[in-house]
């Protein structure tokens, strides 16, 4: 057979492939538009319940439930140490004060978490006894009771232009944003928080000034005190300032703006990931791998467990 032949033969098969995959996205395309939005969310928030995570249509928004697997887990500084690693580059406040006997902990955060963008407000606590109580940063935190939960109110800016605002009794609040890439020095926050008490709410004002919070900027009516979260005040994590975690804020906005070319036939995020799911499983994956958080979990745990392994001495 002729050589021009073949070529137009592979040309020919070229063009029924790609008419063929055309039409299969438009069937795609199509049923999606024709699938009502609550049943679009019921799917999503089905496969966001596992890990902690649902979605609000109505604030564009990802946050975390009262009762997500996370809980369990409490707070250890190493978690912000290795956040950098699984492509979480964040700025953080951790704000420590004593009250009722307890050792506490309220720790902010800002900035990328993979393909997504946001802030969260985390409240722990530790009792009086724990060995590691002269060093409040070495102190492993637990989360708080549904008893304890405190009215939280999260504004949150990007260079200066307010673009949410999540507020709920919880004890981790928190905002994601899919497909937006805001590095952590373009987001701001007003974090205000509601104490039980006068004691509770003067102790965490003293822990704000301790972290390098001047009096000015606090602002207090009765129990609630609204602070700025801006430029950190804490020492962030060594972490922060390697070359690969610039490399890996890099891979973030690739990835953000991949997410919105793939999806740019679709104007809101539940078709858009109905849209990723059609296509790959992966993808969805990719898209949510914010919310797969256990691995920065498991090494802090699995190096605790490592460390109370008793080896045998030489002999």
């Amino acid at each position: 057979m002729p050589v021009q032949y073949i070529f137009f033969l592979l040309f020919i098969i070229l063009l029924l492939f790609l008419f063929a995959a055309n039409t299969h996205l438009k069937c795609i395309r199509l049923k999606i538009c024709h699938t009502p939005d609550l049943k679009k969310l019921e799917h999503l928030n089905s496969i966001l319940s596992p890990y902690g995570f649902q979605y609000d249509p109505s604030a564009d928004c990802f946050y975390s439930t009262i009762h997500c697997w996370q809980r369990k887990y409490g707070y250890r500084r190493l978690y912000d140490n290795s956040a950098a690693t699984f492509g979480m580059i964040f700025d953080c406040e951790p704000v420590y004060f004593d009250y009722g006997k307890r050792h506490w902990l309220i720790e902010f955060w800002k900035g990328q978490y993979g393909m997504s963008a946001g802030a969260e407000v985390g409240i722990y606590a530790a009792d009086d006894s724990h060995p590691e109580s002269h060093d409040p940063r070495k102190i492993h935190y637990k989360s708080i009771k549904d008893s304890e939960l405190l009215p939280i109110r999260i504004n949150l800016f990007y260079k200066e232009q307010f673009i949410a605002v999540r507020e709920k009794r919880h004890w981790w609040l928190t905002a994601f944003f899919l497909g937006k890439f805001c590095p952590p020095h373009t987001l701001s926050a007003k974090i205000s928080i509601t104490f039980p008490d006068y004691e509770m709410c003067n102790a965490y004002i003293e822990g704000l000034k301790r972290a390098g919070y001047h009096s000015t900027s606090i602002s207090r009516c009765l129990l609630t005190v609204t602070v700025p979260f801006t430029q950190p005040k804490s020492e962030q994590p060594a972490s922060r300032y390697f070359v690969s975690t610039k490399l890996r804020l890099f891979f973030n906005r690739l990835c953000c703006c991949l997410y919105r070319f793939l999806t740019r036939n679709f104007t809101n995020t539940l078709d858009r990931l109905e849209y990723l799911a059609a296509l790959s499983p992966l993808l969805l994956n990719a898209a949510l791998c914010f919310t797969r958080t256990q691995k920065r979990y498991n090494r802090y745990h699995s190096s605790k467990e490592a460390s109370h392994v008793h080896r045998k001495p030489f002999e």
